[in-house]
This record gives structure tokens, sequence and C-alpha cells, in this order.
């Protein structure tokens, strides 16, 4: 079980999400869809208690047809 202040690195926040870590690295550079994230130096973290509140906040489909970004 985690805790809401665990930081996880990019890559076990890809694994989280079920998508490649370059998928987070544009989703920074761009900042579409971005989580929040923190930086510190060089290195990228992310908070678990941020990540179910973006979650949280996403747009809900009510279809597999609805068109809903992930």
């Amino acid at each position: 079980m985690r805790n809401d202040d665990d930081l996880l690195t990019t890559e076990e926040m890809a694994e989280v999400r079920g998508v490649p870590p370059s998928r987070l690295h544009k989703e920074r550079l761009t900042g579409i869809d971005c989580q929040p994230f923190i930086k510190d130096g060089h290195l990228v973290r992310y908070r678990w208690g941020d990540y179910r509140e973006w979650l949280r906040a996403r747009p809900r489909a009510t279809s597999t047809s609805q068109s809903v970004a992930a």
C-alpha cells in the first residue's frame, strides 16, 4: 500500500499508468494532459497523492466509443 507522500520515478509512474516512460516525458514537455510532478535538479519524481488527485479530476467516459485522452 502506497502512502500519498511516496515519490515515484518516471519509470515507476509509467508502469503504474501502463504507458511508456517517453509518454510522461512528452506530457511534461508539452504540458498537455500532464500530471503534477516534482523536479529537483535533473530528477523528476511523481507524488502518489498527486497522481490519485489528477486521476480523479480526469473526464470519465461512459462508453468505449467516447474519445477521452489518456
